[in-house]
């Protein structure tokens, strides 16, 4: 990756070392512009944290306290990790198909068919409906359409009633697909564009807006003021969406926009456990939550009880906010087939304690529009936006944050030739 004098080469600041922010940043600098991140944390990677978890049989295994599934059609992020020499590890499970802990007489292939049915349903809107919407017209057992709302619910972190039926055709789809995680980590892929990237990344560096002064894009961050030609929010959703977190121009209508992109809320709750299990997917559907065992790098089954619980509701219901009892107590109710230990340690994720986040991946609400997309990633002035929220088609997904960001670099590369 060559270098080039600042002074002959546009200036660009991009917001937020997580994959949308890092893979603008490696995009622009390859082609010599002079690029700065910053970053608020002191690491890189945002909502995709990897860490290791200790068990007492068979040591240190890896857990995704973020992001976790690699799924099909993930072309940018395969790209990005062969370049980096990273390897993707088969789960040996799938992220579609969950067992119902509670109604076991129900097959998957069952809530599979009625998402087809619910996916088929909301194409008959006009404008696009809520889940809830489609859910209630969809005449099925009321225990599948049970099942389906909480598989809904538990993998876009929402309401039903507050998300778009279009999630239907990635977030919550129910095809049953591999699915993968980079060996290692999913972290890699941002450590990897961040060691790339050398200096250019500033950890620690909170920004507290942008401002505009003539043809110059002015960042506040806690290291001083500092100019750019061009800029690239590259923050989280509930930054871009609350002026007091961070400030920046915006237009009524990019305002109207936002405000119809819906915040999820998620916990993550990870348990050791004292022997290799098999690989398992089952979700509750009374507490919103579904728990999984898969494979990792070692080829084997990892000796570790993964679980998410989603939705604004589910997560203060299963009160993580006080700590993991009530949760852990659920999943013991459901795992009886696993040996969980009460003197094991776990570790919880709450996304919304999170001072950097405050949420986890957004969705659509009801009524967004092909114009909303447009407008979403569009630029105001030399400011450009990426972000898992941002891209029309991976929306809330790893493989959309570094899309977004490709886009974002492509689009300044554009304006600055113009």
């Amino acid at each position: 990756m060559s270098d080039t004098s600042p002074a002959t080469q546009p200036r660009v600041a991009v917001l937020g070392a997580g994959l949308a922010g890092l893979s603008a940043a490696r995009t622009l600098a390859t082609r010599d512009f002079d690029v700065t991140v910053f970053e608020a944390r002191d690491r890189v990677g945002g909502r995709v944290w990897s860490e290791t978890i200790n068990t007492p049989e068979h040591g240190g295994v890896t857990i995704e306290r973020g992001a976790e599934f690699v799924l099909d059609g993930y072309e940018a992020l395969r790209a990005v990790a062969e370049r980096l020499g990273l390897s993707l590890v088969e789960t040996g499970m799938s992220y579609y198909v969950r067992e119902l802990a509670e109604t076991p007489h129900i097959h998957t292939s069952q809530v599979a068919e009625a998402g087809r049915q619910a996916t088929e349903l909301a194409q008959t809107f006009e404008v696009e409906p809520s889940v809830s919407d489609v859910l209630d017209q969809l005449e099925i057992d009321a225990e599948i359409k049970a099942g389906l709302k909480a598989r809904i619910e538990i993998s876009t972190a929402c309401e039903a009633d507050t998300v778009a039926a279009s999630t239907l055709q990635h977030t919550a789809a129910f095809d049953p697909k591999p699915s993968w995680r980079v060996g290692g980590g999913n972290q890699q892929i941002a450590l990897g564009l961040a060691a790339e990237l050398g200096e250019r990344v500033k950890l620690t560096t909170p920004v507290r807006g942008v401002s505009f002064d003539g043809d110059e894009a002015v960042v506040h961050s806690a290291a001083g003021d500092e100019r750019f030609d061009f800029v690239v929010v590259a923050l989280p959703l509930s930054f871009v969406n609350n002026p007091e977190l961070f400030h920046f121009p915006i237009t009524r209508r990019r305002r109207t926009v936002l405000s119809r992109i819906v915040q999820g809320h998620v916990a993550k709750l990870h348990i050791p456990l004292a022997a290799r299990p098999e690989t398992s997917a089952i979700m509750s559907v009374a507490g919103r939550f579904w728990t999984w065992t898969a494979m990792d790098a070692s080829g084997e089954v990892g000796a570790v009880l993964n679980s998410l619980v989603g939705s604004p509701s589910a997560v203060r219901e299963s009160e993580v906010h006080d700590g993991d009892g009530k949760l852990y107590a659920a999943i013991k109710a459901i795992r009886p087939d696993l040996d969980l230990d009460d003197d094991l340690g776990r570790v919880l994720t709450v996304w919304d304690e999170d001072p950097w986040a405050r949420g986890s991946f957004s969705s659509h609400a009801p009524g967004w529009s092909d114009a909303d997309s447009i407008e979403v990633g569009s630029p105001i002035g030399n400011l450009y936006f990426a972000g898992e929220y941002v891209d029309p088609e991976f929306t809330c997904l790893m493989e959309g944050a570094l899309r977004s960001g490709m886009k974002a670099a492509d689009d300044i590369a554009a304006a600055a030739l113009a």
